[in-house]
């Protein structure tokens, strides 16, 4: 798709572009070859968003080129940036989406390629907020189950949000480095407007980064709370084992010692000897409960 900027992105066909000043094409790779680019335009050979994995900005003597990787979308952009012109390579339909965005933005004064590359950048992310929240309402819901005792897919529930709140901060973090690259060795190429703008996304960038890794520590301390809960458990199964072996210790010694069968052994020959035996092994059962509970240990 084409658009003439002005107040608004208005849609054009390539029939009606006579003269390549103030247009931002959006196209595929494939449309990419057939299209008839200006030079200043024209990717590349190396210019493909498969072979990377990444966020890059690639300065040279008359334009700037980008790349974009989306990891929590497994989606891709590029884009050319030579004013008043901007073309982005658009493989999985991400560009299209945000170009609707900017549309039902207020008008900010489009009046060249660097105000819709800022607008661009600003739509990828305008609604990364509400994915946060997300994460964190499915952060907290695992610390209730964690603390509710449903700890059965914890692990893995755990290490899927732990590997997207990686991926965000990351993905942030490349964009942030892009934004500012960008800032340092453009500034002669960004009007006022688009400067400022410039600035409102690196607070932004800034801000979700903070937001991700504030997670990630929450994160962190979840599963030292789950973990808390493991050692709990395992303490109460040591503690009853404890408890169980303390009572049958004595047991074990009456039954040891009356099991020598020796001649003149005491209460061998005795009529009451065995239900003697059998009555003071439930004593010494019943003194050793009575003492777990005074003692709080059980």
């Amino acid at each position: 798709m084409y658009y003439r900027i002005e107040d608004k992105l208005i849609p054009i066909t390539d029939e009606n572009i006579t003269d390549w000043n103030g247009i931002a094409a959006i196209l595929t790779p494939e449309e990419v070859k057939q299209a008839n680019l200006p030079l200043t335009l024209t990717p590349e050979e190396n210019f493909d968003r498969s072979k990377g994995n990444g966020c890059r900005l690639i300065i040279e003597n008359n334009r700037i080129c980008g790349e974009i990787h989306i990891p929590t979308h497994a989606k891709s952009v590029g884009f050319i940036w030579k004013e008043p012109n901007l073309l982005l390579i658009d493989p999985d339909g991400i560009a299209g989406e945000c170009f609707q965005k900017i549309n039902e933005m207020r008008p900010h004064h489009r009046d060249g390629a660097d105000d819709v590359l800022m607008d661009f950048i600003l739509a990828l992310i305008m609604d990364d907020m509400n994915m946060i929240e997300h994460m964190e309402d499915q952060l907290s819901q695992l610390e209730q189950n964690v603390l509710d005792g449903k700890t059965d897919h914890f692990i893995h529930q755990m290490s899927h949000l732990r590997k997207q709140l990686n991926a965000r901060n990351r993905y942030y973090a490349q964009l942030d480095d892009m934004m500012t690259t960008l800032q340092e060795n453009s500034a002669d190429l960004l009007d006022t407007f688009s400067s400022n703008r410039l600035q409102y996304v690196l607070r932004r960038l800034n801000h979700l980064r903070s937001e991700t890794q504030m997670l990630r520590e929450y994160a962190t301390q979840i599963s030292s709370e789950y973990q808390a809960q493991v050692d709990l458990g395992q303490n109460r199964i040591m503690k009853l084992l404890t408890i169980v072996t303390t009572v049958f210790m004595p047991l074990t010694l009456i039954t040891g010692w009356y099991g020598m069968n020796f001649v003149n052994m005491p209460e061998l020959q005795w009529e009451y000897g065995y239900p003697a035996i059998i009555i003071v092994s439930i004593l010494v059962i019943i003194g050793c409960m009575s003492v777990f509970r005074r003692k709080h240990y059980w």
